[in-house]
């Protein structure tokens, strides 16, 4: 029998934990902050804090992705004093560029409640295997949910039963999936223990 922890914390959104009103300086952002301190991957968000359309701009992020790998994704940029959201979770933001200049308007940029641990990827000994998983509920008042993917985690789908829990939970995977993490959509924290057992 293997055992498998995940093991977070997550903090609340910041909207300016990142930069706060930053100009463009070329090519992009100075950021005050690379990551939301969790040890967590979130998505990030870009404020606009002029009533400027820069929706026609493209904003790039570079950073890393949940499991520690760099990734990049570039959004068309805020239309006036609105925010602009992130697809990919980032668990290190290492810089923020735009292809044009945006002149002396400001922006803060941070991220949201929403973040997701790095995924496990657990190894079967045999054809066929099942987990049985715990989830306790450690700090504060999170509300989260266990996801598996079964594409090296480009895709990510919501447990059958553990989603959205605000309480300690119990669940199963009785068929078999390539990895599993912990997603939170408000604050706080949580544990997941998990045991596999391979069948031969």
């Amino acid at each position: 029998m293997d055992r498998f922890q995940i093991t977070g914390v997550s903090v609340a959104l910041d909207a300016a934990g990142l930069a706060d009103g930053i100009a463009y300086v070329d090519p992009g952002y100075v950021l005050t902050a690379n990551d939301a301190g969790d040890d967590l991957a979130h998505l990030i968000t870009i404020l606009g804090n002029a009533a400027t359309n820069h929706s026609a701009k493209t904003f790039t992020i570079t950073g890393t992705g949940p499991n520690g790998f760099a990734q990049t994704e570039e959004l068309a940029g805020p239309n006036g004093n609105v925010t602009v959201t992130s697809v990919k979770y980032f668990k290190t933001v290492t810089s923020v560029t735009v292809d044009s200049t945006t002149g002396a308007d400001t922006f803060d940029i941070g991220w949201t409640a929403n973040s997701v641990s790095g995924w496990v990827f657990p190894q079967p000994s045999g054809p066929v295997f099942n987990i049985g998983f715990a989830c306790i509920k450690d700090s504060g008042s999170p509300t989260y949910g266990v996801q598996q993917t079964y594409d090296n985690g480009v895709t990510a789908f919501n447990h059958a039963s553990v989603t959205n829990e605000t309480t300690s939970q119990e669940g199963t995977y009785t068929s078999p999936v390539q990895g599993y993490r912990l997603n939170w959509t408000a604050a706080g924290g949580v544990t997941l223990w998990a045991y596999q057992v391979a069948l031969k």
